[in-house]
């Protein structure tokens, strides 16, 4: 019996725990991404929302949703400098005495991150009206009372869905010590739960209207280019005036162009969206649990590909950052014929 007793303790003693963390440089590494995104996505996301406060031609239906989509990746990047402190501090939360801050700093980002998907979302949609449906269409949905309550729904969405679980003890949000980041609290046994209805809210009905609204654009826009090659054969032969053709084809182009752009920025936050929820699956291996650490770091990188994206793709974005990299600002374009029939 003694014998027996020895043995379990000795077991118990010398048994070591699973380290996500094997070494501090792992730390070390993720802190780096972390503050790269803080920096970068700071400066980056306020070039995009000075831009359009300086250039009215900027100030589109779809770059509403745009600016929002930089405001949620600002909150995010200020939030990230405490995540650094999460992960470097070896032994639990390094602020004993500030606690909540990890708890509103996981609260802070899973909302700004539910909001980027939705605007992701309102923007795809808003791309979809504003190419497939008639002008007059356009402008009844997004007159300005329903673009305010997008705006509102994209936050509010977000808001219930982080915080009534917790609110009402159904999950809990502050510092996970496995992962040493801000986030779950694994300990309560209804995190896990709250982090599907999360996941639930954030991911599949977005992604689908996403999917849905460019697989549409990318169908109407292959129709109308053939009916316009055809067009451009009549304008030819005098059927039709040849600068009224040349003029619908340079919007058209436009439209087209700035919606590829778009594709390109939702294409940025599925990738890494993707790598974050493999992370999650229960695959069992150790590998996949030390990896998970990366994933977040790679799905807060989303922040900064966004305002690179618009700088080198976007025709009006990139006009505008180049007036603003050398301090033209007075020069900034204000408006153009195309950017007006382009609301």
């Amino acid at each position: 019996m003694e014998n027996s007793t020895f043995n379990d303790s000795f077991f118990e003693t010398t048994e070591a725990p699973f380290l996500v963390y094997s070494s501090y440089s792992m730390r070390q590494i993720i802190a780096a991404m972390c503050t790269t995104t803080a920096i970068v996505g700071l400066i980056g996301n306020a070039l995009v929302i000075i831009a359009v406060r300086l250039s009215k031609k900027l100030r589109t239906v779809t770059n509403v949703f745009v600016i929002n989509l930089s405001i949620s990746d600002l909150i995010s990047c200020v939030c990230l400098p405490w995540e650094v402190v999460a992960v470097l501090g070896e032994d639990g939360w390094p602020l004993p005495q500030a606690e909540w801050l990890c708890a509103v700093t996981s609260i802070f980002i899973i909302i700004s991150t539910g909001c980027s998907v939705t605007n992701l979302a309102l923007i795809a949609l808003n791309r979809w009206v504003r190419i497939t449906k008639s002008p007059v269409l356009a402008r009844r949905i997004y007159a300005r009372r329903n673009i305010i309550f997008m705006v509102i729904f994209s936050w509010l969405m977000p808001l219930c869905v982080t915080l009534i679980p917790p609110l009402t003890g159904f999950g809990e949000l502050g510092y996970e010590p496995r992962y040493s980041s801000c986030s779950w609290v694994k300990a309560n046994p209804y995190s896990s739960h709250h982090s599907v209805i999360v996941g639930v809210f954030y991911f599949p009905i977005p992604l689908i209207t996403i999917g849905f609204c460019y697989g549409s654009i990318f169908r109407y826009v292959v129709k109308t280019s053939r009916r316009m090659a055809q067009h451009e054969v009549n304008s030819v032969s005098g059927l039709v005036s040849a600068s009224d053709s040349s003029m619908r084809k340079n919007l058209w182009k436009r439209q087209v162009k700035v919606t590829k752009n778009l594709v390109y920025v939702v294409a940025a936050f599925v990738i890494c969206s993707t790598l974050f929820i493999f992370s999650f699956l229960p695959l069992g291996y150790d590998w996949s649990i030390r990896m998970t650490p990366y994933a977040i770091a790679i799905v807060y990188f989303n922040c900064i590909t966004d305002p690179i994206i618009y700088a080198t793709s976007h025709p009006d974005f990139k006009e505008a950052f180049g007036y603003m990299i050398r301090c033209r600002w007075k020069d900034i374009p204000q408006s153009s014929a195309s950017s007006r029939l382009s609301k």
